[in-house]
C-alpha cells in the first residue's frame, strides 16, 4: 500500500513537473521575437495584399505581445515621396493569419474604446499648440485645418457660434495642414504660426482675420496682409512677428504638425478629431452641436452598470 502511494505521489510530480516545462517552453515561445525570415515574409505578404508600389518603402517598426497572451501586436510604417503612414495588424500564436482587429471579450469594448481615444486626444494635443477654451473642459475638438481651404473657413465660422453657447463645455486645439495645391497656404500656416510663438490669443487673432479675409489673399500679398492683421491685433509684438516671418522661425511648428497629420493618415482639410474620434465631416453647426452633446454624455464618468452616472 506504501509503495502504491508512493508511485501515485511520483507519478502527480511527473505530470506537475510535466505541465511546469510546457508553460515555461510557452512563456520563452511567447516571448522570443519573430524571426527575421518571418519577418521579412510578412512584409513581402503586406506588399502583395496592399499592392505597394516599390516606391514605397515599407519597413517592420515593432511587435509585442497582446495583454500577456501569444497573440502578436505587429506595427509596420510605409513611406511613399508624398506621405508616410503606420499599419497595426495582429498575428494568433500559430503565425499564420493576419487580422487587422482583435476583440478581447474579457473587457468592456466602450471602456477600451474610451481610453482609445484618449490616448489619440493626449497624443494630439502635446507641445506648443494653439488653444481654445478651458483644459478641463469635458470636450475636445482637434483641427488639422488650412487657411486657403473654402471648407476650413465655413467650419471657423460654424465653430465660433457652437463655441459662443459652450464656452465652458469645448477645448479646442489646432494643428496647421497648408495643403501642397494651396498657392499661399504655407505662408499663411507659417504667419500664424509666428503670431503661436508669441501666444495662443495672438494666433487666434490671426486665425480669424485670415479666414475672415480669405478670397482678398494672393501669394503676391499674403505677406503684406499677414502684416497688416499683426499690426491690426494690437496685442501683438510686430519686431519679433515680422523677425519670425523673415528668418522662417516658425517653420518648425508648421513641420511638426504635418508629420503629426501624416502618422495619423491625414490628407485632407478639415480633418476633426472629438475626444479622440476622427469624424469624417460636419454639414452644419447642428451638426456639430449634436457631435459635442454625445462627447460630452460619453465623456461623463460611468458605474458599475455601464451608464453614466448623473452627478
Amino acid at each position: 500500500m506504501r509503495n502504491t502511494r508512493r508511485r501515485i505521489a511520483f507519478a502527480a510530480g511527473l505530470v506537475v513537473a510535466c505541465l511546469g516545462a510546457q508553460v515555461r517552453a510557452q512563456a520563452q515561445v511567447c516571448s522570443a521575437p519573430l524571426p527575421d525570415d518571418k519577418r521579412q515574409a510578412v512584409l513581402e505578404y503586406i506588399r502583395k495584399k496592399y499592392k505597394l508600389p516599390e516606391s514605397v518603402a515599407l519597413t517592420f517598426k515593432g511587435e509585442q505581445f497582446v495583454n500577456s497572451t501569444c497573440y502578436r501586436e505587429l506595427t509596420f510604417q510605409g513611406k511613399s515621396p508624398v506621405r508616410s503612414w503606420e499599419l497595426t495588424l495582429y498575428m494568433p500564436p500559430d503565425e499564420r493569419f493576419l487580422t487587422g482587429e482583435l476583440f478581447d471579450t474579457s473587457s468592456d469594448p466602450l471602456e477600451e474604446e474610451r481610453r482609445k481615444n484618449e490616448a489619440v486626444t493626449n497624443g494630439l494635443t502635446q507641445g506648443n499648440v494653439p488653444t481654445l477654451g478651458p483644459a478641463s473642459a469635458p470636450v475636445t475638438i482637434v483641427e488639422f485645418s488650412d487657411f486657403q481651404c473654402p471648407f476650413c473657413r465655413k467650419f471657423a465660422q460654424m465653430l465660433q457660434g457652437v463655441l459662443a453657447e459652450n464656452r465652458d463645455r469645448i477645448r479646442v486645439v489646432f494643428h496647421h495642414l497648408p495643403l501642397a495645391d494651396h498657392a499661399w497656404a504655407m505662408a499663411a500656416a507659417e504667419g500664424a504660426a509666428c503670431a503661436q510663438l508669441q501666444s495662443s490669443s495672438a494666433f487666434w487673432t490671426l486665425h480669424d482675420r485670415l479666414f475672415a479675409e480669405q478670397e482678398g489673399i494672393t501669394p503676391d500679398n499674403i505677406k503684406k496682409k499677414l502684416a497688416e492683421f499683426a499690426r491690426a491685433a494690437g496685442s501683438i509684438d510686430l519686431q519679433s512677428f515680422q523677425r519670425c516671418l523673415d528668418d522662417q522661425m516658425s517653420l518648425g511648428l508648421v513641420f511638426r504638425d504635418q508629420n503629426l497629420a501624416s502618422a495619423n493618415q491625414i490628407v485632407g482639410t478639415p480633418t476633426l478629431f472629438i475626444n479622440g474620434r476622427r469624424v469624417a465631416g460636419v454639414k452644419d453647426a447642428n451638426g456639430l452641436r449634436e457631435l459635442v452633446a454625445t462627447a460630452e454624455k460619453e465623456a461623463r464618468p460611468t458605474g458599475p452598470s455601464g451608464a453614466a452616472s448623473k452627478h
